[in-house]
C-alpha cells in the first residue's frame, strides 16, 4: 500500500538566487501559455502532439528556460487543457508555481540542500530540517514544485514523497461520519465533535468581518486579510485534532458523505450560505485520509442523498422525517438526533460499498 505525503520547506536563496527564480517562473508562464493556447485553439490535450507543434518555438521565445522545464510547462497546460475538457484556455499567472522533475532539481534532506535549474543556471538553496520532516528522510522523493509567496515574498519548496511500505489492517469496522455546519462531525458510535469554543470563535470572527467590510477602508481591508489567515489556521487546527481522533479510534474504515456538489446547490439564506461557505469539510476529508493511510486505514466516500431522511432503523426515507436536529421516523416512530441518525445511515452505505468492492476488487477491502 503506496503512502503519498507532500512536505513544504521555506527556500533559503543566496545572492541573486530570487531574481532568477522569479525569471524562472516569468519564462515557464510564457511556455505553459503558448502549449495552452495552442492545444485549445486545436482541441486536443495530447501531450505528443502539443510537443510537437510547439516545442520549437517555445525554446526560442524561452531560450534559457531548460528543457526539462519547457517540457514541464507543457504537461501542466495539456492537464490543465484536459481539465477543461478545452472549452477555453487555461491562464496562468506569471509568478504560479512551478513543478520541477528530478533531471532539473537535486534535493538532499539529511543535510537540508536543493540545487534548482533556473534561466540563469543552478542555484544552490538551502532549507531547514526539523524533527517532524526527519521521518520522510527514507521515503522516496518523486515530483517537486517551487512557490513564491509575494505577501511574504519567500520562496516554499514543495516535495512529493512516496513509502511503499504500509501494510494495510485486515480487520474491518466501518464508522459513519456525517459533517454539518452546527456539529463540525457527528459519528456513528455515538461521538459529537462541536464545542461552545467552535461556536464562539467562528461567530466572532463573522461579526468582525461584517464590521470591517462595513467600513471598506484601507487598514479595515488590511485587518480583514490578517483575521482571513487567523480563521484558516483556526479552521486548520480544529479539523487536525477531530481528523487525528476519529483515526486514532478502534475503526479501520471511515465512511463520509460524498460533498462535492454541496456548495452549488440551491440553498436559502444569507445566514446559511455564510455558515456552509465558513468551514473546510473538504480540508476534514484531506486530514483523515492521509492520517489513516499512515496507520493502514482507509476512507470511502458513499452516496449523501436522503442520509438525514432515512431512517436508520427501518429505512424509510421522507422529508419531513427531520426538523432541525431532530429525527423522527413517520413509519415506525425512532427518534433520535437527526446528525447522529445520518451517521449510522452512511455507516451502513459504507459497508455496503465495501461490499461492492469485495466482490468486483477483492483485495481492496481486505487485502
Amino acid at each position: 500500500m503506496n503512502v503519498i505525503r507532500t512536505i513544504t520547506f521555506n527556500l533559503q536563496l543566496p545572492d541573486g538566487g530570487s531574481s532568477a527564480l522569479l525569471d524562472t517562473m516569468r519564462a515557464y508562464s510564457t511556455a505553459f501559455s503558448a502549449s495552452a493556447q495552442w492545444g485549445f485553439e486545436n482541441h486536443t490535450w495530447n501531450k505528443v502532439e502539443n510537443h510537437k507543434a510547439t516545442y520549437k518555438a517555445v525554446r526560442e521565445s524561452v531560450p534559457d528556460l531548460p528543457s526539462s522545464l519547457v517540457q514541464g510547462a507543457r504537461d501542466c497546460a495539456c492537464e490543465a487543457l484536459k481539465a477543461g475538457k478545452c472549452a477555453s484556455p487555461p491562464e496562468r499567472k506569471p509568478l504560479a508555481a512551478m513543478r520541477y522533475n528530478q533531471r532539473v532539481i537535486t534535493v538532499n534532506l539529511i543535510h537540508g540542500i536543493a540545487t534548482i535549474a533556473s534561466v540563469r543556471g543552478r542555484i544552490k538553496a538551502t532549507f531547514p530540517i526539523s524533527e517532524y520532516h526527519r521521518q520522510y528522510l527514507s521515503w522516496t522523493v518523486t515530483t517537486s514544485t517551487i512557490s513564491f509567496d509575494k505577501r511574504k515574498k519567500v520562496f516554499y519548496l514543495h516535495i512529493s514523497m512516496e513509502h511503499p511500505d504500509v501494510e494495510p489492517v485486515q480487520e474491518v469496522k466501518v464508522l459513519g461520519i456525517d459533517r454539518g455546519i452546527v456539529n463540525v462531525a457527528v459519528c456513528s458510535d455515538n461521538t459529537f465533535f462541536n464545542s461552545k469554543q467552535v461556536k464562539r470563535v467562528r461567530s466572532k470572527y463573522a461579526h468582525l468581518r461584517r464590521e470591517l467590510q462595513s467600513k471598506g477602508t484601507r487598514s479595515a481591508k488590511r485587518k480583514l486579510r490578517r483575521m482571513a489567515g487567523r480563521e484558516r489556521r483556526f479552521v486548520t487546527d480544529t479539523n487536525h485534532c477531530i481528523s487525528k481522533q476519529i483515526v486514532e479510534s478502534e475503526y479501520t474504515v471511515f465512511a463520509l458523505e460524498d460533498l462535492s456538489k454541496i456548495r452549488v446547490q440551491k440553498r436559502r439564506g444569507v445566514e446559511f450560505n455564510r455558515k456552509l461557505n465558513n468551514w473546510s469539510f473538504y480540508e476534514l476529508e484531506q486530514f483523515l485520509r492521509y492520517k489513516a493511510e499512515d496507520l493502514g486505514k482507509q476512507v470511502v466516500l458513499v452516496d449523501a442523498r436522503y442520509t438525514s431522511q432515512k431512517c436508520s432503523v427501518c429505512g424509510h426515507a421522507y422529508k419531513g422525517n427531520r426538523e432541525g436536529s431532530s429525527f423522527r421516523c413517520r413509519k415506525c416512530g425512532f427518534q433520535l438526533h437527526a446528525d447522529l441518525n445520518a451517521a449510522r445511515n452512511i455507516a451502513q452505505a459504507g459497508i455496503s460499498c465495501l461490499s461492492r468492492l469485495s466482490v468486483n476488487q477483492p483485495n481492496v477491502a481486505h487485502s
